[in-house]
């Protein structure tokens, strides 16, 4: 893909449509990365097992500094618990 081709939904497919539904989302992704990147921020392990690396959740993106670092593992289960609530 040249500098000049847009990024489209069909060629990123279902990461590009959710963030097009997810613009706070990817804000706080975005500052985190950032914030790290810069040394503002600092990588833990998992807040439930200990295991590195994890994973930075951010329960409220509007404060994306503010997040739970978890193993991949506890990341899922953290959404499907989520995923879970919001079905009831």
């Amino acid at each position: 893909m040249s500098d000049t081709t847009p990024v489209t939904n069909k060629a990123f497919g279902s990461q590009a449509k959710w963030r097009d539904k997810n613009p706070k989302a990817v804000w706080a992704q975005a500052a985190l990365r950032s914030a790290l990147k810069r040394g503002l921020a600092i990588a833990k392990p998992c807040e439930v097992c200990g295991a590195e690396p994890a994973e930075a959740h951010h329960p409220d993106y509007d404060k994306p500094a503010e997040v739970i670092w978890l193993c991949r593992l506890h990341h899922k289960a953290e959404h499907r618990r989520m995923k879970a609530e919001r079905c009831k």
